[in-house]
């Protein structure tokens, strides 16, 4: 079975940027948030505003590795491509990687967990949430 691959563009704004008009590298962290927060709303159907407010659940940031392979500037478009490496009952390895045009900008693996507030530690992930996850798992 083929795995998903969740695409998205996202334009690099003011925001983003030093004086110079080059991505500040603290920004690409917001970029990557915003990424994954769109992942859930979008693909998973279940966006971080139910997690939050509804299942009074969370997505704890456990390790994130970072790469950044050439500048980006204002007004490019980055492409960013999200697919999962590993999934387990409460955990979730993605990947998230980021191009304008042909060349590859930066790329990101965050280790997240699943939590539900109150509880210590990790909870495992609600089975349909963990299910449509699993058409991103690259195999």
């Amino acid at each position: 079975m083929a795995h998903k691959t969740f695409e998205i563009e996202k334009k690099v704004r003011m925001q983003h940027c030093d004086p110079g008009g080059v991505v500040f590298t603290p920004q690409y962290f917001n970029l990557f948030v915003e990424v994954l927060e769109d992942w859930f709303a979008d693909a998973l159907r279940h966006p971080f505003s139910q997690l939050i407010s509804q299942d009074s659940s969370g997505t704890p940031a456990m390790h994130i590795e970072a790469r950044f392979h050439a500048p980006s500037k204002l007004g490019d478009t980055l492409a960013f491509r999200l697919h999962l490496e590993r999934l387990r009952s409460s955990t979730a390895l993605i990947h998230i990687s980021a191009r304008c045009a042909s060349e590859r900008r930066c790329s990101m693996k965050f280790l997240y967990g699943f939590s539900r507030l109150g509880s210590f530690g990790l909870t495992p992930w609600p089975d349909e949430l963990r299910e449509r996850m699993a058409e991103f798992l690259k195999e």
